[in-house]
């Protein structure tokens, strides 16, 4: 599930995907095949991205006189 890849830095997406990819390679199979597992390189791909992409700061109020 999506919520369960929120933890993962981008080493560790990449590492999974590459493992999935590798273990349907063995099996002689493609992610087409397998509509589970292309939904779940689809989310990974889309993990990958969310970590890639900076996050807007907030900025920061101005403090008032005597802070």
């Amino acid at each position: 599930a999506i919520y369960e890849l929120d933890g993962l830095n981008e080493q560790e997406l990449r590492a999974l995907y590459h493992r999935i990819l590798a273990d349907l390679r063995r099996n002689g199979q493609s992610a087409q095949d397998c509509p589970h597992i292309y939904a779940t390189l689809r989310n990974l791909e889309a993990a990958l991205i969310r970590v890639r992409t900076p996050r807007p700061v907030k900025p920061r109020p101005p403090k008032g006189p005597g802070v």
